[in-house]
């Protein structure tokens, strides 16, 4: 493990002890836990990742609608990605207020 980049804060917790100590996490859980920032901690999983530490067990669906990959440590292999849906469930637009913005002649 001492080939492991480590990136230090204040309360001593780095990006892979935080996904060790979380067993699954995804990068915003591992902000969180570590104070770092955003790009630091993106960049560390990257880092980690291509280094066969760490592999992606699942994908949650974000409140956006998009898929948040779900980190673990070990040399798994990753999980599919869930195909991408066109719009929400439920969605039905409405053409009154889709089109008020634009110069219409009704």
């Amino acid at each position: 493990m001492s080939d492991v980049p480590q990136f230090v804060t204040p309360n001593k917790l780095s990006v892979f002890k935080a996904l060790q100590k979380a067993e699954k996490a995804t990068s915003s859980t591992l902000i969180k836990m570590t104070g770092k920032a955003p790009t630091s901690v993106k960049q560390m999983l990257k880092t980690l990742y291509l280094s066969n530490k760490i592999y992606i067990c699942a994908y949650e669906i974000s409140t956006r609608g998009k898929a948040v990959r779900v980190w673990a440590c070990g040399d798994n292999d990753d999980a599919r990605e869930p195909p991408m849906f066109k719009h929400k469930e439920n969605f039905i637009p409405r053409l009154d207020e889709a089109a008020a913005w634009m110069r219409n002649p009704i």
